[in-house]
């Protein structure tokens, strides 16, 4: 497949929609959308977002969909792995859209070293950041865990720069376990794009828009 993989992102509101596809665009290229393409042309992939649970708006929309599908609970960690949704017939793969699509900076990881070197202790509340701006502004970008893991590594490795770190967060994020699976599903993207370019090219030729030309095309698509 020459163009990107155009994903849909969808879930019920507060489900962090919006924090995945962001991650997805940064960490595999594609084309992440929250509301469906506009025109004719289907997405490649529906990623279904789930919270705390899998709701019954959920069940719907999946057992609705003709696209391929991967259903992911994001904000996974905000959740203890036994507290994370199932969905009956489909694996759910837990997905920190805010760690996978964090971007550390220098001037981050220093403020991380010195906290740390300080005994700094991730509060259980963000209140008790409230009166601390870079404090405040790193446990908003990261969360709890994801500050607390940034941390830890700072700790563990002495000198890790920002790009490191990154690539640490992201690894703990859990997104790139949707690589394996989204690979799976190519043949059936690439069968589903070409059977939608079959349907518009006769759809050109029935309408007689440059029937010939139309016709060329379709017949050399069909021999492909």
């Amino acid at each position: 497949m020459n163009q990107p993989l155009v994903v849909e992102v969808n879930g019920l509101p507060g489900a962090g929609s919006t924090t995945l596809a962001r991650a997805l665009t940064k960490c595999f290229g594609v084309v992440a959308l929250t509301d469906a393409p506009a025109g004719d042309a289907p997405p490649d992939l529906l990623v279904r977002v789930v919270g705390a649970q899998v709701r019954s708006a959920d069940t719907a929309a999946i057992a609705m969909t003709e696209a391929p599908i991967l259903v992911v609970a994001s904000k996974c960690d905000t959740r203890r792995a036994d507290q994370r949704p199932s969905a009956p017939g489909r694996q759910v793969y837990p997905v920190s859209g805010l760690l996978a699509g964090l971007t550390v900076t220098q001037e981050d990881v220093e403020l991380l070293s010195e906290w740390q070197g300080g005994g700094l202790v991730v509060p259980v509340v963000a209140a008790a950041f409230a009166e601390h701006p870079e404090q405040a502004r790193l446990l908003a970008a990261y969360g709890r865990w994801g500050l607390a893991r940034a941390m830890a590594a700072v700790a563990e490795q002495p000198g890790i720069d920002a790009q490191a770190l990154t690539g640490h967060l992201r690894a703990a994020s859990g997104i790139d376990a949707l690589a394996p699976p989204i690979r799976a599903l190519s043949g059936q993207i690439a069968a589903r794009r070409r059977a939608h370019r079959l349907s518009g090219l006769r759809l050109l030729a029935a309408r007689g828009f440059d029937r010939t030309a139309a016709e060329y095309r379709l017949a050399a698509e069909s021999l492909r």
